[in-house]
C-alpha cells in the first residue's frame, strides 16, 4: 500500500522545523506562503510515525498550524492562541 502524504505548515520555515523531525529526508516548498512537504508512505504504521513526527514538531515549536493530509483523511493541528512565553 502506497499513500502519498502532504504536510502542510503557516510557513517554510515552520515546515522546515517539521521537516527536521521526519523520519526521512523531505523537501520542502513555498506554495501560497505555505510551507508544503510532499512523501510517500509505503504503510500505514509509516503513515502514523509522520504524523507523530509532526505532532512532537508542533508542540515543540509552538507552531500556529499544521496539516497532514494522506488517503483520503486529514490531521489538523492548531494553537489556540495562547503561546505560553
Amino acid at each position: 500500500m502506497s499513500v502519498r502524504v502532504t504536510i502542510e505548515a503557516a510557513s517554510r520555515a515552520e515546515a522546515e522545523l517539521i521537516a527536521q523531525r521526519l523520519p526521512s529526508e523531505a523537501r520542502v516548498q513555498a506554495w501560497r506562503g505555505m510551507g508544503v512537504i510532499r512523501l510517500g508512505s509505503r504503510s500505514r504504521e509509516e503513515t502514523d510515525s509522520l504524523i507523530d513526527a509532526v505532532s512532537q514538531s508542533f508542540h515543540e515549536h509552538r507552531l500556529r498550524w499544521a496539516r497532514v493530509r494522506y488517503d483520503d483523511d486529514e490531521r489538523v493541528f492548531r494553537s489556540n492562541g495562547h503561546r505560553p512565553t
